[in-house]
């Protein structure tokens, strides 16, 4: 007879983790799958861990794992297009003071190895009362009345529970077998590479410190990003607003290339160099990458969070704060369900409704705009014009020893002026995700303003007519 639960998670990822870890402290009955021999075992590179996750998940507080590294600058470095890549612009900064949370203020993320992190996560799940199965592949679901009901698994084991939530990254079997989705398209994915080194902790001390983080932007390499942990570097990415489609528009469908190049420009290679980076793996893989939020994340007894529902943000393509939120939210929602004894198709929209007005939901407004603005990065004529003028108006204002101060200030409006078709492009894409994000007040404002123009002109027509003592159009005063 198949064993029962409350809940069952497939795949022990930080979504699966924090599912099952929410549902456990409830005091559901949860059945946590993992398909490897141990949570995160695949993923032996780095990532970073954003403030957001320290904000929402306060008890990450008292985590140590041995190969973090707090992130509290980060440096953006614009190169020239290859085959030089020089080094045009140089940005290093740290938090906005700005940023609406006491944690986004004190760092941007601290950088770990996603496979201590895993297994910390689980860990916890553990903890909480969840029991953790390893070497536990899905490939098959119960269906009860028309609903997910439970899941088979290779070797013909059954297990049964009101709700499922499929955690099991961007290719979800949970997905197809539940016919949510058979596969991604196209458009709908990004391809990334990257490459894991080892490093002296001494160095990377020395070298880098907080400054954790490092964007490298240009034409033909998108964006790459360098991200530095304890006693190891990650380098890699998917070249920011560089989706598999808008390669295919370039012509130019070669991720590996883009991350090799960003390798041979001095700035990154000197860094590499610095602190004695040693290559350790070649990793290349696919990520769900959307513009606007999925609906299609949930049917009859079946949730899908992170990954496998499509939720990495639409920027730089960021995901495991969004599948530790939403991996919690399906959790809470799953909890209700399994009350109310009413796991139906209604019952699971619960999911979706609470997700779309949550942070991860807001992170998909003006996705497309956003990705837009970005794709400016990957085309040379828009980039070299931005990255010039940025270069001249610095030195222009700050930097210049070569001629008259006084000639050089004046030369700040002209520049402004010679770049205005560049920058009208980005007023142009940047005004609709201003519109969209700030709709509401836009309309408020609207609205007083109309209101405030029937005012005006309502005393203007009595400053007109001469109000109650006024003389009356066509007669004498009254």
């Amino acid at each position: 007879m198949a064993e029962s639960y409350d809940l069952i998670v497939v795949g022990a990822g930080p979504g699966g983790s924090i599912a099952a870890k929410t549902a456990a402290e409830s005091g559901m009955k949860v059945l946590l799958l993992e398909r490897s021999r141990t949570p995160g075992e695949k993923n032996v590179s780095g990532f970073g861990l954003t403030s957001k996750a320290y904000r929402d998940f306060p008890w990450l507080k008292k985590m140590e794992l041995p190969s973090m590294r707090v992130c509290r600058k980060c440096v953006g470095h614009f190169l020239s297009p290859p085959p030089e890549l020089d080094e045009r612009v140089c940005l290093y900064s740290g938090p906005s003071r700005r940023i609406s949370y006491p944690e986004g203020r004190e760092f941007f993320t601290v950088m770990m190895l996603r496979r201590e992190f895993d297994e910390y996560l689980a860990g916890e799940a553990v903890s909480a009362g969840a029991e953790l199965r390893t070497l536990s592949l899905v490939t098959g679901l119960v269906r009860e009345s028309g609903r997910v009901a439970g899941v088979l698994l290779e070797g013909g084991d059954e297990f049964r529970a009101p709700v499922v939530i499929g955690a099991d990254g961007a290719l979800s079997a949970v997905a197809r077998l539940a016919g949510i989705r058979e596969k991604w398209r196209p458009d709908e994915v990004v391809s990334v590479c990257c490459i894991d080194y080892s490093a002296s902790r001494e160095r990377l001390d020395w070298v880098i410190d907080d400054a954790a983080f490092h964007g490298f932007f240009g034409p033909g390499i998108g964006g790459n990003y360098f991200m530095c942990m304890a006693e190891g570097v990650h380098l890699g990415g998917p070249g920011v607003g560089n989706s598999l489609v808008s390669r295919l528009n370039r012509r130019r469908i070669k991720p590996a290339r883009e991350l090799l190049d960003t390798i041979k420009a001095p700035s990154c290679r000197n860094l590499l160099k610095a602190v004695d980076a040693v290559p350790r793996e070649w990793q290349a893989h696919l990520l769900p990458w959307l513009d606007r939020m999925p609906t299609n994340i949930f049917g009859p007894g079946v949730m899908l969070v992170g990954d496998a529902a499509g939720l990495p943000e639409p920027i730089w393509a960021e995901g495991v704060w969004q599948a530790m939120y939403s991996g919690r939210l399906a959790a809470e929602v799953a909890l209700e369900a399994v009350d109310e004894k009413d796991a139906s198709h209604a019952s699971m929209r619960r999911y979706l409704e609470r997700l779309e007005k949550s942070p991860v939901g807001r992170d998909f407004i003006g996705g497309t705009q956003m990705r837009n603005l970005f794709e400016l990065l990957g085309d040379e004529r828009f980039f070299g014009e931005l990255t010039e003028m940025a270069v001249d108006l610095f030195v222009a204002m700050f930097m210049n020893g070569q001629e008259v101060h006084s000639e050089a200030m004046a030369r700040f409006l002209p520049i402004l002026a010679e770049n205005l078709p560049v920058l009208m492009e980005v007023g142009r894409i940047y005004a609709p995700v201003l519109l969209e994000a700030y709709s509401g007040a836009v309309r408020d404002k609207l609205q007083l303003l109309k209101g405030l123009g029937a005012i005006f002109s309502g005393m203007a027509g009595t400053a007109q007519g001469g109000g109650k003592g006024g003389s009356q159009p066509g007669g004498e005063a009254s």
